[in-house]
């Protein structure tokens, strides 16, 4: 009864976590940035195509809300949704926006430059808005392939940008492939069959729950049903464009995670890549799109064709609704993002820097198979996990460590053994730092409940920890360029997994410490032996240890842990030290991490 109650809560508490993606919006247009929603285009015309609305209607619509461009509208092609072994080819349609930097070209030339035939180029995005500006300024480029396979896409501004620019894309006959896993979309199987709907548009979805997936209820009832198999997810991200630059790293898709929300914001890390590491990049999206835990999104939810008259302008209504709230042309954000983007990739490509970039991923089907063990184990022992190779490749890299580790994980539960090598490196003279998530900051506060016993050891064994605050000590202005966060009082999450060996080679990965990643979900990363990437990334890194942005966890002379931090003293430039003795977190914070200690097994954390 217990086992049951324990999966029943680990149910619930993960259904519960899911983010509906609300209707795809338009917004007002701008001189910078026009904002106008081809997908609700799409729409229209489908519905005056079935003859769902007539053509006054939807201008006295179009009237009352934001105007729809008409050329977009024209040239929109669709695929019938009713037929779901179809799969989508290129369609050539009237170009309303032709792309302007040949994305092929560009990396063709720059690999010709290298010596090295099998290098690969590698830039770091740290920087939220940059991050995002690359992404849009990959897909307003796209000429003939756009594919993108992520955990997490939530709602927002950036993600309704993103979509717009897809559509525009696809009108273009640029072929798009979409894969998302299934954990996040509560209500939001009708958007993206909207998207399915375009003829160069297709979607599909991991490991979905198959049935009675309409509300909050039912999916936890239905995911509790099925836990063995529903609590395995697909915690990939990648970005793919042309078939010849590619993203990944640690980013869903979502305003958090490119310095967007005015609420919460996470310091995050991905990387651009293009040169020899692109092939194995595809050939994972491939494995991933064609495995047998793939379904067609139109599998759950009926097209386009069946929205009435007044779903239709019930949608128009609320995209309205939430455009008001979003004055392009005054929002900081988007300010901030139109000189990110003005010259983004001709800037960033050149400055790639060059080396040997190994990618390595977890099998699709991996989460079929039931693990070995259900703790982390090293490689090379007699519990190993076969099917864990994105960890075993970073284990191997750290155990060549010589002289200093920088390891960072926003969910940080090490295990056993994983503990026990981080401080044979300590006791071996390696100077090993570890920077994670304080319970102020972390966004899942169940994790905290199983890290605070090995915070303990680790702190015994010497190890050099940091905790980022919830709220760093910062300025009042937006800092978009800053790597930690946003705006002052939002609250700032660590989300980056990195690690750097002797500041000489770099892993970025998907991939968290626990054994959620490790065990369960299926992960990608990135094995890069490229010295000055390295260390560039160190010192991006390392900008996270700074008192003022994370509490510095040192034992005091009883041998319990405490949490320095300092701040500037009101009308000076002086820094005043601060220290805690019991970590910062509110009542609630505190309650969830006494049920992730005592209640859900460390197992599934």
């Amino acid at each position: 009864m217990k086992r049951w109650c324990v999966a029943l809560l680990s149910g619930l508490l993960a259904a519960c976590a899911n983010v509906p993606l609300t209707s795809i919006s338009t917004a007002e247009k701008s001189p910078e940035i026009d904002t106008t929603d081809t997908a609700l285009a799409v729409m229209t015309r489908l519905a005056q195509q079935r003859g769902k609305a007539s053509m006054p209607q939807i201008e006295k619509l179009s009237k009352e809300t934001t105007p729809i461009c008409e050329d977009e509208v024209e040239s929109t092609a669709y695929k019938r949704t009713d037929d779901a072994s179809t799969q989508s080819t290129p369609n050539p349609v009237k170009k309303t926006t032709p792309s302007k930097y040949d994305l092929v070209t560009a990396t063709a030339n720059l690999s010709d430059e290298q010596d090295d035939a099998s290098a690969s180029g590698v830039y770091p995005l740290v920087d939220g808005v940059e991050a995002f500006a690359v992404r849009n300024a990959l897909i307003k480029n796209a000429q003939k392939t756009l594919d993108l396979q992520y955990y997490s896409l939530q709602r927002g501004l950036s993600t309704r940008i993103l979509i717009r620019e897809l559509v525009f894309a696809a009108n273009r006959g640029v072929r798009i492939r979409i894969l998302l896993d299934d954990m996040e979309t509560l209500g939001r199987d009708q958007e993206m069959s909207l998207l399915n709907a375009h003829a160069n548009i297709e979607v599909r979805v991991f490991n979905p729950i198959r049935r009675w997936r309409g509300t909050r209820i039912t999916r936890a009832l239905m995911f509790v049903g099925h836990l063995p198999t529903m609590h395995r997810r697909m915690h990939n991200k990648l970005w793919l464009a042309d078939g010849v630059l590619g993203i990944t790293g640690g980013r869903n898709l979502g305003d958090r995670y490119f310095n967007a929300s005015e609420h919460d914001n996470f310091s995050d890390l991905d990387v651009l890549l293009s040169g020899q590491v692109i092939e194995p990049m595809k050939q994972m999206f491939n494995d991933y799109w064609q495995s047998s835990n793939t379904l067609p999104i139109s599998q759950f939810a009926k097209g386009p064709t069946e929205l009435s008259q007044n779903a239709l302008k019930n949608l128009i209504l609320k995209t309205n609704k939430l455009t008001k709230k979003e004055r392009v042309q005054h929002h900081p954000y988007l300010t901030a993002l139109i000189q990110a983007e003005s010259h983004i990739l001709p800037d960033v490509l050149p400055n790639m820097l060059w080396g040997q970039v190994e990618f390595v991923s977890d099998a699709d089907d991996k989460i079929n198979h039931k693990p070995i063990s259900t703790q982390l184990a090293l490689p090379n022992q007699t519990s190993s996990h076969t099917d864990t190779p994105v960890f075993n490749a970073l284990v191997n890299e750290i155990t060549r460590t010589q002289k200093e580790l920088i390891l960072v994980s926003p969910y940080f539960v090490p295990g056993t053994e994983f503990t026990n090598l981080l401080i044979d490196l300590v006791k071996q003279g390696r100077q090993v730092t570890v920077i994670t998530n304080s319970l102020e900051s972390t966004d899942v506060p169940l994790v905290n409940g199983s890290y605070e016993p090995y915070r303990q050891r680790l702190l015994e064994g010497g190890i050099n920890l940091y905790e980022l605050r919830g709220f760093p000590n910062a300025g009042k202005s937006p800092q978009w360029r800053h790597p930690i966060f946003s705006w002052k009082g939002s609250r700032a999450a660590l989300h980056s997994k990195a690690a750097i060996i002797d500041g000489q080679v770099s892993f970025v990965t998907s991939m968290n410490i626990d054994p959620r990643s490790v065990i369960w979900n299926t992960e990608l990363g990135l094995t890069i032996r490229q010295s000055q990437f390295a260390q560039r990334l160190r010192k991006d890194l390392l900008t996270a240890t700074d008192p003022r942005y994370s509490y510095h966890v040192k034992l005091n002379k009883n041998g319990k842990p405490e949490w320095q931090s300092s701040s500037l003293e009101a009308g000076s430039e002086n820094l005043r030290t601060h220290i805690r003795t019991r970590e910062s977190g509110n009542l609630w914070r505190c309650l969830q991490k006494w049920i992730g200690r005592h209640i859900v097994p460390e197992r599934y954390l």
